[in-house]
This record gives C-alpha cells, sequence and structure tokens, in this order.
C-alpha cells in the first residue's frame, strides 16, 4: 500500500495544473460526494505561479512582481499592459523566447550537428495541432482508428512533449517525427496497444535506416501480470522494444524522473542556475509544515492543512494544490497506512530521480498554429519528451545503442543535483557515448 500512496501523489504531481476538485473526482472508484465538503477555499496570498493563459490583464501593473514574474504560465493570446507597466527586463515576448531554449548544452551538441538527424521517433498521445508551425517537414500526422468511443480534441500533452522531442526548438529538432493521435476514449490501455501496433505495422514498410527507433507514449505499463487492456498495452510496449525501439514513458521505474527549471533570465547551460521541480518544492513546503508543527496523526495533518488554506501566511496556489491532494491522502488512505510512514517519505529528498526541465519552459499551443504557452510550473509527464529526446541524440551518434545502455549512461553521467536527483547532462550524455 505505500509503494500505491507513493505512485498515487506522483501521478497527482503529473497532473500539474489540474485543479484539486479534478484530483478528488478522478482518483477514487469509490467516492463519497460528502467527503470533502468541509474543506474551506484556499485563501492565496501569493502570485507565485500564477496562470495567465488567454486571459486579459491589460489594466494591471505588474511593476512589483520583477522578483516571480518568471513563475507565470502565459501564453501568446494573453494580453498585457504597456511597458511601464512591467517589470523590468521581464517582458512576456522576452520570457516566452528564452523559454523555448531548453538549455544544459544542447546548443554545443547542435554546434557540432547533434541534432537527432536521421533517426526516426514517434509519439503516441491524443491528437495534436498537426499543422503548428513548430513541427516541419520531417513530421507525420498518423490518426489511430478505433472502435472505441471517444473525442478528437488536441491534446496538450502530447503536443508539448512533441514540442520538446522533436519540435523547432526541441532536444532533437532535426529528427522524423511521427505523431500516432489515439482517441480519448473509455479503454486507454487498448487504444495506445492498438496505435503501437499501427506503429510496428508502420515499422515493417520502412527501410532499415529509416525505422522508428524511440517512442515516447503517454500510457506505460510494467507489470507482466496485468491483464485485460493493461496486459495488451504491456505486451505492446515488449514488442515494441523487441524490435529495436528505445520505449519511453511517465512513470518508467527502469529511470525514476523529477523535473527541474531554469529560471529565463539566467545561464540554462549552467547547471548551478537550476531549481527543484516547482511541485517538489510545494510539497517539500507543505511536508515541511505539518513536521514542524508536530503533526502526529492523519487527524493532526486534517486539521493542519485545512487551517493552511485559509491562512494569512503567502500560500500559492501549487501550495493549495499540494494541500488538496494531501487532504484526499489523508481521508482516503488514513484506514491503510501510517501518517508517520507517509510523512517520512514524502519528506525524504534521498529518493534517485533523473531531473529534467520541465519549469520556465515554453511549448507549442494547441489553440493556433502560431501560438506557444510559456509555463512557470508544469506536469512531470512532459519530462518524457525530453528524455526521449536525449535518446534520440543517443541513436544518432551511437546507432547500435541499446535502451536498457541509454538509460544507464543518462544516470551514470548526470549531475549530483538535489538530495538523491541528479540534473541531466546531455554533453557528457554523448560524450561518454562516443568514447566507448
Amino acid at each position: 500500500m505505500k509503494k500505491i500512496l507513493i505512485l498515487l501523489l506522483v501521478a497527482a504531481m503529473m497532473l500539474g495544473s489540474l485543479a484539486g476538485i479534478f484530483i478528488y473526482a478522478g482518483l477514487s472508484g469509490n467516492r463519497d460526494e460528502n467527503l470533502f465538503e468541509d474543506i474551506p477555499e484556499p485563501v492565496i496570498g501569493s502570485n507565485r505561479f500564477l496562470d495567465l493563459r488567454g486571459a486579459d490583464v491589460s489594466m494591471i501593473s505588474f511593476k512589483e512582481e520583477a522578483a516571480i514574474f518568471h513563475t507565470f504560465t502565459f501564453d501568446t493570446s494573453t494580453k498585457w499592459p504597456e511597458d511601464e507597466s512591467m517589470p523590468g527586463w521581464d517582458l512576456p515576448g522576452e520570457i516566452l523566447e528564452k523559454g523555448k531554449y531548453l538549455g544544459l548544452g544542447l546548443s554545443t551538441l547542435a554546434q557540432k550537428g547533434i541534432t537527432g538527424k536521421g533517426v526516426a521517433v514517434a509519439v503516441i498521445d491524443r491528437p495534436t495541432l498537426s499543422e503548428h508551425q513548430a513541427f516541419g517537414p520531417g513530421f507525420s500526422y498518423i490518426e489511430v482508428a478505433s472502435g472505441h468511443s471517444g473525442t478528437g480534441q488536441p491534446s496538450l500533452n502530447g503536443t508539448a512533449v512533441a514540442g520538446l522531442l522533436a519540435g523547432r526548438d526541441g532536444v532533437a529538432p532535426e529528427a522524423t517525427l511521427y505523431y500516432f493521435a489515439v482517441p480519448d476514449g473509455e479503454e486507454p490501455y487498448v487504444q495506445y496497444a492498438e496505435a503501437i501496433h499501427k506503429m510496428l505495422e508502420l515499422q515493417q514498410s520502412l527501410s532499415e535506416q529509416d525505422k522508428i527507433r524511440v517512442a515516447a507514449i503517454a500510457k506505460g505499463v510494467e507489470d507482466a501480470g496485468v491483464s485485460g487492456g493493461a496486459g495488451e498495452l504491456f505486451d505492446a510496449i515488449e514488442k515494441a522494444r523487441q524490435q529495436g525501439i528505445v520505449v519511453i514513458y511517465p512513470g518508467m521505474s527502469a529511470l525514476p524522473v523529477t523535473g527541474a527549471g531554469c529560471p529565463p533570465d539566467k545561464d540554462r547551460d549552467d547547471p548551478a542556475n537550476y531549481g527543484l521541480w516547482s511541485w517538489s518544492r510545494a510539497r517539500g513546503e507543505i511536508a515541511g509544515r505539518l513536521e514542524s508543527r508536530s503533526a502526529a496523526s492523519w487527524e493532526d495533518a486534517v486539521y493542519i492543512l485545512k487551517e493552511l488554506l485559509t491562512c494569512e501566511e503567502a500560500l500559492d496556489w501549487l501550495e493549495a494544490e499540494t494541500i488538496n491532494t494531501f487532504l484526499y491522502v489523508a481521508y482516503m488512505y488514513k484506514d491503510y497506512v501510517d501518517f508517520e510512514d507517509w510523512l517520512a517519505m514524502t519528506l525524504d529528498e534521498s529518493q534517485r530521480a533523473l531531473a529534467v526541465p520541465v519549469d520556465y519552459v515554453t511549448v507549442p499551443d494547441v489553440h493556433g498554429a502560431n501560438e506557444y504557452t510559456y509555463y512557470g510550473s508544469s506536469g512531470l509527464s512532459w519530462a518524457t519528451g525530453y528524455i526521449a529526446g536525449l535518446a534520440t541524440l543517443g541513436v544518432q551518434v551511437e546507432p547500435g545503442v541499446t535502451e536498457q545502455e541509454i538509460l544507464e549512461l543518462l544516470w551514470d553521467t548526470a549531475t549530483p543535483f538535489k538530495g538523491g536527483a541528479r540534473l541531466a547532462n546531455p554533453v557528457g550524455f554523448i560524450n561518454r557515448l562516443t568514447s566507448r
């Protein structure tokens, strides 16, 4: 059960900007609709990580927000005030452009021609905006036919992952990208398995040099004992691997990941400028408050968490969402998990994980071919695109490299970061590959 709780918490954090009410409604099949009625509305005392996508804030002054402006999330449709009401250099257009560079030495690799050129990759996710300018002539959009009901609404996650992997500003911008669009239906495991089979059908028609070598998949399964749709997906993933495809998906146990971010006004190639993922910061902050107030039980935690939601301290909305998540855990699992064990695991900074940039990044938007969004904070699932991009660079310089070798070298060459985490080191990874 402890493992389930950690996975639950990680999954909730991966959701990033989704509201706590969604977490309550979606994570339990035995939901009591009255269970969370007594949770108060949060009192937000800080504008950190403010979400301004599509907002008209032209009548507001941001002069006093210089220290936190880079934490905001906004898009190319956000309406801003005149420059004199903005904080110094932090003009939105500058931040948005700087957020496109994914840092950590990728420009150095690009100058050497290490851009993924000649490597075919795939993204399997829900539909995206196929005509977006971030995807060039090497982009192929393939709809996955399915008998299951579902919608074809553009996927923010899939668009971001594709952009981070092989978009114009991605880790591997010159890779050949195949996007397999899966309808948003009721049996996602089955549908993603179908998409992998469709990818493997295409694979048979490609010449040896044009075959897909890396795939980033929105859903994955690791347990060989699962059944039903999950079993189908597990089998499909294994079949892809047997055909030499490096398969990357969220929650892979072979390479646990966490997030990181470098503010756009700093040198994004310098590892020293990277900070902990925004959701990890929020989780640590709230768990730390529970510890500092000597919470010794789930009852103590619920009391303190509700109080934190309405206190006048500078609570930001990420911290409010974290409190909501913790309350969900407290209500739903207090009879199964010891509180002190849970708190110790939540505060543990020694856990092994590879950190990659997911905060302070700009990705393609689904609302128009020329639209982009800058995220002061984003979901951890986007790390899939960055890691798949690094794998693509690895395949370019060493075509015979295996998935296991890639994952091991990504960890072995990474830079010591926070606690037990290490920060991805693209240059070190490529240098190790080419010097073997």
